[in-house]
């Protein structure tokens, strides 16, 4: 029961960094460029990464299968990589977090159609509905005077796209899980982006003359999103079943609601809180049955 307890005090917590993170991240860069962002953030993560893979001791696993660890490690990174700077421009081009953060739960949607495709894995009817009923959600989120012209939105195309990339990098895990270390995967998605930025920093001649609450704002979402967040996720992996982790992660748009409320004053329109419930609602159902491998297929 203490396990059990623990675990979803984990998976809580994970669902709260990230969308503190989220709400950090669009404050700061209300204030700052993209380029000076992805710069000070990742590089911020690279430290907070590097001291917890090195605190522990992880480095000693890396003497083995390397090639292969290294390899896994940098195709999941470079993905991941796509995928957040996708995120972090969507955040900065729609005006409210949350409906980033409730747009982002299509995700679950493309990992269950691209394991079916790619891993040969099959899904109940309640997952389909699932499916139906996310997908429902997202378009609602995006109605605008009439019709779904949200969708056009370069924000909504940003977050359907990243979802895209992470949901690639979820199939990629699954197939190569044998040697995935994921605080390896952490560390180089955050040091490939840290170089990204910074040599995208030296070319734009943007320099770093930040104000002190927007320095405040990067250090404490990247220390959320690049560390706190991969933690607490894995922790409570540990702990209780994938599928419980997983709601209770996609809770996660409605913690980002509420800190955008206290922390940045704004919130969804009503047709927005809608979609996004249905997108939860969308989210139990996927997650909420095993998912099958074709009969014949090795596990």
């Amino acid at each position: 029961m203490k396990q059990h307890t623990s675990g979803y005090l984990f998976a809580f917590g994970a669902a709260f960094a990230l969308s503190a993170s989220f709400v950090f991240s669009k404050s700061a860069l209300n204030n700052i460029s993209m380029i000076q962002f992805g710069a000070v953030w990742f590089t911020m993560g690279v430290v907070w990464n590097g001291t917890w893979y090195f605190a522990r001791g992880r480095y000693r696993e890396f003497q083995v299968n390397t090639g292969k660890r290294l390899s896994v490690a940098v195709l999941i990174a470079v993905l991941e990589g796509v995928a957040t700077g996708l995120f972090y421009l969507a955040i900065r081009a729609m005006e409210n977090p949350a409906v980033v953060s409730f747009i982002g739960n299509i995700g679950p949607v493309f990992v269950t159609i691209l394991g079916f495709l790619l891993l040969k894995e099959r899904f109940r009817g309640l997952q389909l509905a699932g499916i139906l009923i996310t997908i429902a959600g997202i378009f609602t989120i995006n109605f605008r005077e009439g019709a779904f012209l949200g969708f056009l939105d370069p924000g909504a195309v940003y977050v359907i796209s990243a979802s895209l990339f992470f949901a690639l990098a979820t199939i990629s895990g699954r197939k190569f899980k044998k040697h995935l270390d994921p605080e390896l995967m952490s560390l180089t998605r955050t040091i490939l982006m840290s170089v990204l930025f910074v040599i995208l920093l030296v070319f734009s001649e943007e320099n770093l003359q930040i104000s002190g609450f927007v320095w405040r704002d990067l250090a404490l979402g990247s220390l959320f999103e690049t560390l706190l967040t991969i933690v607490f996720a894995y922790q409570a992996l540990r702990r209780i079943e994938a599928t419980t982790t997983s709601l209770i992660i996609s809770s996660k748009g409605v913690w980002t609601l509420l800190l955008a409320w206290m922390f940045l004053e704004v919130l969804p329109t009503g047709v927005q809180i809608a979609g996004g419930v249905l997108t939860l609602i969308g989210i139990y159902f996927i997650t909420g049955r095993p998912v099958y491998r074709k009969p014949g297929m090795n596990s």
